[in-house]
């Protein structure tokens, strides 16, 4: 008699300790589901919060180096005016579209009454300076230059045979740029920038460097869904900008 109720003790403190045991797995099995649910959904959070939908307009002035086929020239940097348009679909990256056109130049006495626009469409890669509102960018894009004026041939020893001589001389020419910005938010949907870039352009006298241009302006957001500064803290794509 008491060893028939000795085995029905111990198997009953053997069922219990499989039920505890199993218990516990469960109860494992629903926190580490759970840990993987919050970091899955953090990463998602994470991961939306950089889309936005940000539309600009901007406006401004050039101070632009032109390349007369090397030619002497007497100045070498004129003033434009330029008009934007910005796309923004992420927090670190934007689209623009920009129309340049420079002030009519006289190269006497081989050019005259020269008319010169640029069409660049470029790709913006931002980041930000800690938590102030500066933001940095860096441009990378395609550019054409359209070239309007007249030509007398004089004193032009450059002249590869392409331009006739007391003709309107009007071509194309088309090249891309890079360079370096830097902007300022004055309020959540004003902002100041300035930028330098390089062209590289196909031309008549060949391939290379045929700008080097400084620009700055306003820009205002006519559709902002997230306004504010750009980041909240340095983007994981330039890890080189620490956070104070």
């Amino acid at each position: 008699m008491f060893l028939r109720n000795l085995a029905l003790i111990i198997l009953f403190l053997t069922r219990l300790n499989f039920f505890s045991q199993t218990h516990n797995s469960m109860q494992q099995r629903m926190y580490d589901y759970n840990n993987a649910h919050d970091a899955y959904s953090k990463k998602d959070s994470s991961s939306s919060s950089n889309k936005i939908t940000r539309i600009q307009i901007g406006a401004g002035g050039i101070y632009s180096s032109l390349n007369f086929f090397k030619n002497a020239q007497v100045r070498t940097y004129y003033t434009g005016v330029t008009g934007r348009l910005y796309y923004q679909p992420l927090r670190y990256f934007r689209i623009l579209v920009d129309y340049t056109q420079i002030e009519p130049v006289s190269l006497r006495p081989t050019w005259l009454n020269v008319h010169n626009t640029y069409l660049d469409i470029d790709a913006n890669f931002l980041f930000n300076f800690s938590d102030t509102k500066f933001s940095g960018y860096f441009i990378l894009g395609a550019s054409s230059q359209r070239w309007n004026g007249f030509y007398t041939g004089i004193n032009d020893y450059n002249n590869r045979g392409s331009k006739v001589p007391y003709t309107n001389y009007k071509t194309t020419y088309y090249g891309g740029n890079i360079g370096l910005g830097v902007e300022y938010q004055i309020t959540k949907r004003l902002d100041i920038y300035a930028e330098m870039r390089f062209r590289v352009t196909d031309t008549d006298v060949g391939f290379g460097l045929s700008d080097v241009c400084y620009g700055g302006g306003l820009k205002y957001a006519i559709i902002d869904r997230y306004p504010g500064k750009i980041y909240k803290k340095p983007s994981k794509h330039f890890k080189w900008i620490k956070k104070s």
